[in-house]
């Protein structure tokens, strides 16, 4: 892909990255159209980013079709592409910048804890699809980029100021470098409060009710420095940290009370590319990534006697991975190009809580990857790529892809491809026994690996159509698909009794039920249960299914008026009884829509509006049933001072209709957000 940090500063002299369809660079790692792309790609731009009014990340994937979001009350926040989410989005690859992000543990990323503001984001692409072909594993049923702004594309500085109600406050701060040498720079920090969950089970009647919280405080910076060597090499150095409390729980809870978690993240990322012409580059790339979690509070649980007995819960985690990866790109001739790389990573997490031991748990990870593109005539376009890999929890893994694109025109393509991808089993899949404790003793077992788990593997059909209707102003991207889920990894629960438990003691009416459910006891003395016979979860490979869908995506924009982009998806999962979960085939909303409408007004004034809605579906594995619903969001600003100053006040309300389910419909609902947002810059 090239050296992904650096390339947007190189491409602003060439408008092709910002135009009406702009360049893109995640489909296949290489430095092209969507029309030319071998899998579909949406682009939420700059412009899009700064009318959404969204402050976090994770929310701009509202604007992708077919992608669910929402926040969770007792953890990270979570993502979805065309159903099969829960509370840990470990079906999609996430990066920053070309490095991925996902967490070693569950594979998840974590949203609320990124070492990154929306206000340092150039562009996110989205792959709306499996793309192992280009990343390997786990670039399952999407692939998000999330491309920061260059430090050669800004100076000066700007001072950021976000208040609102509720307490919430986003104070950040820019500088850049003079951006007359070889060296450009761009520092950023801020300090950001919100909260997101007020009460739980607030319908019920307020006897019933379950009062609880979740806020957040995180304090941000991001430095960005790129170097020029000499005229061909360039050298880019990212480093950033997020860190800051996190207070959740209810006083209502006996097992989840009101406490405060702590989270911190640092990034390390360093690049060197060489770039001898426009098609000729190699690149050396080196990640570090660090996570530590820490939190604990007490659990009380009721004895036999209804006396209640107190133990220890706690998240305490530490995971690091580093990544180095080689990567060569290339023209053979006129009519083919090809790319191919090298990468090894290497995972390492530790945690009591989650592991039942304190040393380090390591992993190792290798792949070699490549594509060639062939134009055998001018209108077509061949794309043939893979990546071969070795994963210590997946053994070796080989992920092709087939893609064709035939142009009608120099503005249309349509495409056609095929392929396979795999997700390997996470660190916690593989590794699992999540306790609670009381000093030596185990107290409960939450998760737990009990066998080896293979691979999920997805065969996928994708037809797509791009086309940019230029005297109209309109952009129009859409497709049909079929994808085949083998060996989907989910989660059963069984029930856990001390070595030798006596079932005799059992009420009659239970005893047959507890013995069947009961998981295979290899815990030893020290797991001595206050309750004998509660739930546990365990990971296996569970059925087969498959998904058909169709998705479009229209942005239509008029200099002087603004613009709109509407995009909508429809999603069937069928073919799978019978399922291991029984929410899988609603997991996904038969439809979902949204809308975002930008309209230009005198006197710099500017007013957007962002439409979302959603049809009945479930999330899963922690998550439950969602109606159907739809949120408006409201933003109106206006631009202040000298131009390319960026200074501009705005006013934004997020969810105006106010509170909504999110993520489990009985227990939480989502606050609505109003603030006010003054930026000055210089």
């Amino acid at each position: 892909m090239g050296l992904v940090c650096l390339l947007p500063a190189g491409a602003q002299g060439g408008d092709p990255f910002f135009d009406d369809i702009p360049l893109v660079l995640t489909a296949s790692r290489l430095v092209q159209s969507p029309l030319d792309a071998p899998a579909p790609v949406t682009v939420i731009d700059r412009d899009m980013i700064e009318a959404s009014g969204f402050t976090t990340i994770h929310d701009l994937l509202r604007l992708v079709p077919g992608f669910l979001v929402a926040d969770i009350a007792d953890g990270s926040p979570s993502v979805a592409s065309h159903g099969l989410g829960d509370a840990y989005d470990r079906r999609i690859k996430v990066m920053i910048d070309g490095r991925t992000i996902n967490s070693p543990l569950w594979g998840d990323t974590k949203w609320d804890n990124l070492p990154l503001r929306v206000d340092d984001i150039e562009r996110v692409e989205v792959v709306r699809g499996p793309n192992g072909a280009a990343y390997g594993v786990n670039a399952f049923q999407g692939v998000v980029n999330i491309i920061t702004r260059s430090p050669a594309t800004e100076s000066g500085g700007a001072v950021i100021l976000r208040r609102g109600r509720d307490g919430f406050y986003d104070y950040g701060v820019r500088i850049n470098g003079a951006g007359d040498a070889a060296l450009d720079w761009r520092l950023s920090a801020s300090r950001r409060s919100v909260v997101n969950f007020e009460s739980h089970f607030e319908d019920n009647p307020p006897t019933q009710r379950l009062h609880g919280a979740e806020k957040l405080t995180r304090n941000v910076a991001n430095f960005n420095a790129t170097l020029q060597l000499s005229p061909v090499d360039e050298f880019g150095l990212q480093l950033g940290i997020s860190a800051g409390p996190s207070w959740r729980g209810g006083p209502d809870y006996l097992d989840f009370p009101p406490h405060e978690e702590r989270d911190r993240s640092l990034y390390l990322q360093a690049g060197w590319e060489r770039r001898v012409d426009a098609d000729t580059s190699v690149s050396l790339r080196y990640y570090r990534q660090q996570e530590r979690a820490e939190g604990d509070w007490t659990v009380l649980e009721k004895d036999a006697g209804g006396v209640l007995q107190a133990y220890l819960g706690s998240r305490d985690s530490e995971v690091q991975r580093d990544d180095l990866e080689l990567q060569l790109s290339g023209r053979w001739s006129p009519s083919i190009a090809a790319m191919l790389g090298l990468g090894l990573r290497s995972e390492r997490a530790r945690s009591l809580s989650l592991f039942g031991r304190d040393d380090w748990l390591d992993a190792t990870h290798a792949q070699l990857f490549g594509s060639v593109e062939w134009r055998p005539v001018e209108a077509l376009r061949i794309n043939v790529g893979g990546t071969l890999e070795r994963h210590d929890y997946s053994g070796s893994l080989f992920s092709p892809r087939f893609a064709a694109n035939y142009a009608f025109s120099p503005d249309s393509a349509l495409r056609f491809s095929t392929g396979t991808a795999y997700r390997a089993p996470t660190l916690m899949e593989s590794k699992a026994f999540q306790t609670y404790r009381d000093g030596d003793d185990i107290r409960r077992i939450l998760f737990r690996s009990l066998e080896p788990l293979q691979s999920e593997r997805l065969r996928f059909i994708d037809l797509g159509y791009v086309a940019h209707f230029r005297p109209q102003g309109l952009t129009l991207d859409a497709r049909v698909f079929r994808e085949y889920y083998e060996r989907f990894i989910d989660d059963r629960s069984c029930r856990t009794f001390p070595a030798g438990f006596d079932f005799d003691q059992l009420e009659p009416g239970v005893r047959a039920n507890f013995m069947k459910d009961a998981c295979p006891n290899r815990e030893g003395p020290d797991f001595k249960p206050i309750t004998p016979g509660q739930k546990a979860f365990y990971f296996f490979n569970a059925n087969d299914f498959r998904m058909t869908g169709a998705e479009f995506s229209i942005d239509w924009r008029r200099d002087g008026w603004g613009r709109a982009i509407l995009s909508q998806s429809f999603i069937r999962i069928d073919e799978g009884e019978p399922y291991s979960d029984r929410d899988i085939p609603d997991s996904a909303p038969h439809a979902t829509t949204s809308l975002l409408l930008i309209k230009e007004l005198p006197e710099r004034w500017r007013a957007s509006l962002g439409y979302y809605r959603n049809g009945e579906y479930y999330w899963m594995n922690g998550g439950d049933y969602i109606p159907r619903g739809e949120r408006f969001d409201l933003k109106l600003a206006r631009r202040f001072g000298a131009p390319g100053s960026d200074s501009e006040f705005s006013v934004t309300a997020l969810s105006v209709k106010g509170k909504y389910p999110d993520f489990h419909n009985g227990k939480y609902r989502h606050q609505a957000h109003l603030f006010a947002t003054l930026r000055i810059g210089w």
